[in-house]
């Protein structure tokens, strides 16, 4: 499996494990020590306290988001991946860098997104 493809079957299990409302399997994508880092918050550092914001957005309601991979850079155990996002309520870029585990895995160290607003539409 190419390294686009890997990262395009993990952003569809990602979105999917938000769409199911499912925080444990969100929190699994990301390192232990993780940081999130989302327009107008300040950082967030570890797995437990991501899944901790994204907790009462989870159990809100589902949600739908889709990732698509634009540029990837691959350099010894980490790999960015600079790509958009789309929810219902608006778009936005991301970039992350993911950390190659010793099982072979990727897991989040890095998510930074930036919005570019509401969706527009009716």
């Amino acid at each position: 499996m190419s390294l686009r493809e890997e990262l395009a079957l993990l952003n569809d299990r990602f979105g999917q494990a938000f769409a199911d409302q499912d925080l444990d399997r969100v929190a699994a994508f990301y390192a232990n020590d993780a940081r999130l880092l989302l327009p107008g918050m300040p950082l967030v550092r570890g797995r437990s306290a991501i899944a901790a914001l994204f907790r009462d957005d989870l159990e809100a309601r589902p949600v739908s988001i889709q990732f698509e991979s634009g540029d990837i850079l691959e350099g010894g155990r980490l790999v960015v991946d600079v790509g958009r996002y789309v929810t219902p309520k608006g778009t936005g870029n991301y970039v992350v860098v993911y950390e190659r585990q010793p099982d072979g895995t990727l897991k989040l160290a890095v998510d930074a997104a930036s919005s570019d607003g509401p969706a527009s539409g009716g």
